[in-house]
């Protein structure tokens, strides 16, 4: 069970532009990632979430559920392509052939940046999913680019990881670009 006290907390000191890194179990990655929405959308914060383990259909019947307002979210779904899914039609989703196209992650990420207005956050939804896909180092370059992009246009990141199963040198990459890691 995760403690939504603990995620409230970091996410009420949530300043602009800043990174945050949750790593948690595999069983609670779901729980935390609807927390994390649900409690940022409430904020008044417009989302993109970078999807590796969850189709875009899939969150949106979720979110629904949990009251999140799909409105104020833009999906980059990276995995109903390459599952040869039914890829629902939506204003607010880019379908990526796969998780290992990287390139086409950062463009869609870039013209997401762009599509929405006011305080902002990039929610990575698994960094583990991403890094079975990719090769370490060169993942690890793509996060360097990702969370500097983030940084310079002073948006908030969220990035979770299933706690120690995460690349040890993958890891200390994006942990010192993160302003903060927390453990649930």
């Amino acid at each position: 069970m995760i403690d939504t006290n603990k995620i409230r907390n970091e996410l009420d000191k949530l300043e602009s532009g800043l990174i945050v890194l949750f790593e948690t179990q595999a069983e609670n990655i779901l729980e935390l990632n609807t927390l994390v929405i649900s409690a940022l959308t409430k904020k008044n914060y417009n989302g993109i979430i970078i999807s590796t383990s969850r189709p875009y259909s899939t969150l949106a019947r979720i979110y629904k559920e949990k009251n999140i307002s799909l409105e104020k979210l833009r999906f980059i779904d990276c995995l109903s392509k390459s599952q040869s899914s039914d890829l629902v039609k939506s204003n607010n989703v880019t379908y990526i052939e796969n998780v290992s196209s990287l390139t086409n992650i950062s463009v869609s990420l870039h013209d997401s940046i762009k599509k929405i207005k006011g305080n902002k956050f990039v929610l990575i939804d698994s960094i583990n999913t991403m890094l079975i896909h990719n090769k370490p180092d060169i993942f690890a370059r793509f996060m360097h680019g990702i969370l500097t992009r983030i940084r310079l246009y002073n948006i908030n990141g969220i990035l979770i990881a299933i706690e120690s199963e995460t690349n040890r040198e993958v890891r200390a990459e994006i942990a010192q670009l993160c302003d903060k890691i927390t453990h649930i």
